[in-house]
C-alpha cells in the first residue's frame, strides 16, 4: 500500500519529526536508547549504519553478547514506539548485510542531509547561485545538532562539522549581502546566529549593519548588551572589532544630515534620570575629557571602584555565579549617585564611577551610601563589597 504523506526530520536545534505536517509525539525521552537508535538510523539514512557501529555507540561498555541482546530489544522497542505514533503501520527498520537502515514507503527528508547537500552543491557553483544556495543552508540551521545528547561522542563530532559549515556559509552570505547593502537581512540572519552562538562574534556583523544605516543609538545599545554578556559570562571585554568601531568610525557610520531641531530632539530623546551608565570605550573618552576640563577649572574629580568578592576575601567568585548580585549593585549605584555622575561595568565583578565636583569630606559618605543600599537590596552574606576611591592621578586614597 502506498502513502502520499511525507516525513520531515529535524536534528539541527532539536529533534523533531513531522508526518503530513503534524508533529509526531514520542512516548520516550529523547535520551532513551530507542530514540537514539532512531536518530542514528535517520542520520545515516542513505548509507545505513553497521551493526558494529551501533553496538559501540549505544552499548560501548557492555560485553558483546549483552550488547547484541540489548540491540535486539531496542529495535523491538523502537518499532513499537513508531507504531504508537500516527505514522503508517510499517516495519521501518531493515537489516541487510549486517547494516541497519531506516526504510519507508513514503519520502523522508532530513535537515542534516539537506544541509550537507546544499554545501556540496554550493561548492560547485559561483556568483549569485552560490550565495543563494548558502543562504538556504543558513536558513535551514536552527541550532546545535541534537542538543539533548550533549557528551555523546558521535553527536559532538557531527555537531562540530555542522557548526563549521554554518559559520563559514553565514560569513560568506553576510559579505555578499553587505556588498548589496542588504543590512536588514544581515541583521535577521546574524540575530539568530548570535542567540545560538553568543560568543562567536556575530554581533560584529549586527553592529556594522546598524552603523551603516546610521542607527547609532541602536548600535550603542547593542554594544552595551554584548559588553554585559561578555563581562557576566566570560569576565572579559567584548570583541576588539566591536570596540574599534566606536573608536574609529568609518564613513558609513555617520548619520544622514539633519536640521538643528532634529539633532536637538535626537539628543533630548537620549536623556535619562539619575547617573548615566555607558559602555567602557565611551567611559574612557568621558574620563579623558572630564580629567582635562576639571584640571583646567580646578574642579574636584576622582574615581570610585566598586568591587564584589567572596566574603572570605581569599578569592573573587566567577562573574556568572553572582550575576544577580551585580545587577543589584548596579541598582544601588544608580540610586546613590547624582544625575551628573557617570559609571560603567569595568569587569565581571567591578563598576567604575566618575565623581565630578564631590568634596573630599563627602566621598566617604558616597561610598557608604552605595554599600548600605547594596546591603539593603541583596540577601547574600557570602559577598563582600569594597568601594575604593582614586585621585585623578590613579592613587588610591581610601577604601570602604
Amino acid at each position: 500500500m502506498e502513502y502520499t504523506g511525507s516525513l520531515r526530520v529535524y536534528m539541527l536545534g532539536g529533534f523533531e519529526m513531522y508526518y503530513d505536517g503534524a508533529l509526531l509525539q514520542m512516548k520516550k525521552k529523547q535520551t532513551s536508547k530507542p530514540v537514539q537508535l532512531l536518530q542514528l538510523l535517520l542520520y545515516h539514512k542513505e548509507d545505513g549504519i553497521s551493526r558494529h557501529a551501533l553496538l559501540e555507540t549505544l552499548y560501548g561498555q557492555e560485553t558483546e553478547i549483552d550488547a547484541a541482546n540489548s540491540l535486539n530489544a531496542t529495535v523491538s522497542q523502537l518499532r513499537k514506539l513508531l507504531r504508537d505514533t500516527h505514522l503508517p503501520d510499517e516495519n521501518y527498520i531493515r537489516v541487510k548485510f549486517d547494516r541497519y537502515y531506516f526504510e519507508s514507503s513514503f519520502p523522508t527528508w532530513v535537515d542534516t542531509e539537506e544541509a550537507a547537500h546544499l554545501r556540496q552543491s554550493a561548492d560547485l557553483m559561483s556568483g549569485i547561485d552560490r550565495v543563494n544556495t548558502l543562504y538556504r543552508l543558513c536558513d535551514l540551521y536552527r541550532g546545535r545538532f541534537l542538543p539533548e545528547l550533549d557528551g555523546e561522542s558521535w553527536v559532538e563530532i557531527a555537531r562540530a562539522g555542522y557548526q563549521r559549515i554554518y559559520r563559514d556559509s553565514l560569513n560568506e552570505v553576510c559579505r555578499a549581502l553587505k556588498e548589496r547593502g542588504a543590512y536588514n537581512e544581515i541583521l535577521r540572519l546574524t540575530g539568530l546566529a548570535s542567540k545560538i552562538f553568543p560568543f562567536d562574534e556575530w554581533q560584529v556583523w549586527q553592529q556594522e549593519s546598524l552603523l551603516a544605516q546610521g542607527r547609532i543609538r541602536e548600535a550603542h545599545e547593542l554594544y552595551r548588551q554584548v559588553e554585559k554578556l561578555y563581562l557576566t559570562e566570560l569576565d572579559a571585554p567584548p570583541p576588539e572589532r566591536m570596540r574599534a568601531r566606536f573608536r574609529k568610525p568609518e564613513k558609513e557610520s555617520w548619520r544622514k544630515s539633519e536640521t538643528a531641531g532634529e539633532v536637538r530632539r535626537w539628543l533630548g530623546s537620549a536623556e535619562e534620570n539619575g547617573p548615566y551608565c555607558i559602555p567602557l570605550p565611551g567611559f574612557l573618552d568621558v574620563y579623558r575629557i572630564t580629567s582635562r576640563m576639571c584640571e583646567a577649572t580646578d574642579t574636584p574629580f576622582c574615581l570610585l571602584l566598586c568591587t564584589l568578592s567572596s566574603a572570605d576575601g581569599r578569592s573573587n567568585p566567577e562573574a556568572r555565579t553572582f550575576h544577580g548580585a551585580m545587577e543589584q549593585l548596579e541598582l544601588a549605584i544608580t540610586q546613590s549617585l547624582r544625575a551628573g555622575d557617570i559609571f560603567t561595568r569595568y569587569s565581571g565583578s567591578q563598576f567604575l564611577v566618575i565623581l565630578i565636583g564631590a568634596q573630599e569630606e563627602n566621598l566617604d559618605a558616597i561610598s557608604q551610601r552605595i554599600s548600605q543600599r547594596f546591603r539593603g537590596i541583596t540577601d547574600s552574606a557570602r559577598l563582600c563589597l569594597v568601594c575604593q576611591l582614586f585621585s585623578t592621578a590613579g592613587t588610591p586614597f581610601s577604601e570602604k
